[in-house]
């Protein structure tokens, strides 16, 4: 079952042993069962561990050029240390993000093995908006110091590149460790900005009212600074308090209108987060089979769009199809502006835009062009990193090609080059090096206590609620706020023996 599904969970596997069997079993049997058998095609828990250098030496004897960091401290054996970090990039990953938007978004996540740890990924993003995955790492938890090495490994070994942003939460540890001046992170080395899933999730936790939610997610998304300031000044009439709170948050790391065109439209961290679902069942790995599945998922990902990439370059396609769809979209806008030349030296047009469709439109709205200096009054053009209706209007006005207001990330080219470094398959395992060090062993507070189902380590707030889901309702007497099992009503119907 867990061969062809390791993924599977526990409780899934409760339910198979019943729809087969006919028989109950408990979490704690299930959950042992499905270790002992990731055990038996993965290898043991605890010697794992000391199988991991192994494999990073024959990941860089196939592959040249990844980067590999560990951190352990004396065991209690000669000759033995103990496991608290490891961090790794693969080379082809470091390559190709130089091709990428200059954007990452960082998160962290548990394991669900025998012993505990946190997973640190970095995503970044391609020129066709996909995820593009680029640096993990393994930690003792999440913690002050453990993000300051891990963001440390990064400007140190990965990537030297100024101006990048970074978006994640606001998760104390991470909201200190970018505080650091000498990591690299600071202004205008990087821009730390906030993920606005997870804020808005927050801003609903402290006040509960989704019409605030929604105003708070509409004046992130607004890309101009009037209509950012119209929803806010609504938030402030509605309830002082909301507005306060968010006045302690920098406009420029949650409101697109004040951001710079820094995130290139990326509000959240679901790109980190979606890489982290598809580790999902490996979390319950030995730690050198996690590992080892990381390089095929990353290879998979590499090798299914380096093919893409080919055949667009093959074609003759100049963009990605993201930017090509977003053009064309605009292109379209574009043929019912109406534009207004001011001054044909300096590219300087007013360009007005149709009415729309809305029955509500109360006609169209002006913006001020700057073809010289490639700015757009509507904010998009620096926002997207591709041109806006507006412009490409004045460049048809004045038959000026338009391909210089997109920048390179978009081109089929840069996308290629992502995508392009090739994986070499790692050796079977008896041809891998020689390693000669310390054998590493895990550390005894990082074993995970058997018995019952694990309790969740993670910080639970509205977005782990469903929609629409209401409180828990009793099957006994049909009432909200309890279980059957703690209905104070449960003995009353019962008969006297």
């Amino acid at each position: 079952m867990i061969k062809t599904q390791f993924t599977l969970s526990v409780a899934a596997i409760q339910a198979s042993v019943v729809e087969r069997f006919g028989y109950h079993i408990s979490y704690t049997k299930a959950s042992k069962g499905k270790r002992k058998a990731l055990t038996n095609l993965f290898g043991d828990f605890y010697k794992s561990y000391a199988k991991l250098p192994h494999f990073f030496g024959a990941l860089e004897q196939a592959n040249p050029g990844c980067v590999v960091i560990s951190k352990t401290f004396p065991g209690n054996m000669r000759n033995e240390e103990v496991f608290q970090r490891v961090f790794w990039a693969f080379h082809h990953s470091i390559e190709g993000f130089k091709h990428c938007h200059p954007v990452l978004t960082i998160d962290g996540t548990h394991l669900y093995g025998k012993y505990k740890g946190t997973v640190m990924i970095v995503i970044g993003c391609d020129g066709n908006n996909q995820l593009f995955p680029l640096t993990f790492a393994l930690t003792e938890g999440e913690n002050v110091d453990s993000w300051r090495w891990f963001l440390a490994c990064i400007r140190n070994r990965v990537t030297q590149m100024r101006g990048l942003c970074v978006i994640s939460d606001r998760h104390p540890s991470i909201m200190a460790a970018f505080a650091d001046v000498y990591l690299g992170w600071s202004e205008p080395n990087a821009y730390h900005r906030i993920c606005m899933r997870h804020l808005a999730s927050n801003f609903m936790t402290h006040f509960k009212d989704k019409c605030l939610k929604q105003l708070l997610c509409r004046a992130a998304l607004e890309t101009k600074v009037e209509k950012f300031n119209m929803h806010i000044e609504t938030i402030g009439r509605i309830n002082q308090d909301a507005l306060s709170w968010l006045e302690a948050i920098p406009f420029e790391k949650r409101a697109l209108s004040h951001d710079g065109g820094r995130r290139y439209d990326i509000m959240t961290t679901n790109m980190s987060e979606v890489f982290n679902s598809v580790l999902k069942g490996a979390r319950s790995f030995p730690i050198t089979a996690f590992v080892q599945l990381t390089f095929y998922r990353v290879n998979s990902y590499f090798a299914v769009r380096r093919e893409h990439g080919v055949s667009r370059l093959a074609s003759g396609e100049q963009y990605t199809l993201y930017v090509d769809a977003k053009i064309n979209a605009n292109v379209v806008k574009a043929g019912s502006h109406e534009v207004v030349l001011y001054d044909h030296f300096q590219g300087l047009f007013h360009v007005k835009a149709s009415r729309g469709s809305k029955k509500t439109s109360s006609g169209g709205r002006t913006h001020r062009v700057n073809l010289r200096e490639h700015v757009c009054t509507c904010g998009k053009t620096l926002i997207y990193g591709f041109l806006c209706s507006h412009i490409l209007a004045a460049c048809h006005f004045r038959s000026i090609d338009f391909r210089s207001f997109v920048q390179h990330y978009y081109t089929i080219q840069s996308y290629f080059s992502t995508w392009a470094p090739l994986f070499n398959p790692i050796h079977n395992e008896y041809e891998w090096p020689p390693y000669v060090g310390p054998v590493i062993v895990p550390a005894n507070s990082m074993k995970r206590v058997s018995g019952g189902r694990p309790k969740s380590t993670s910080l639970h707030n509205e977005m782990d609620v469903k929609e629409g889901k209401t409180s828990v309702t009793c099957g006994l007497c049909k009432q909200s706020g309890h279980n059957r099992r703690s209905c104070p009503n449960k003995n009353m119907g019962a008969e006297p023996s």
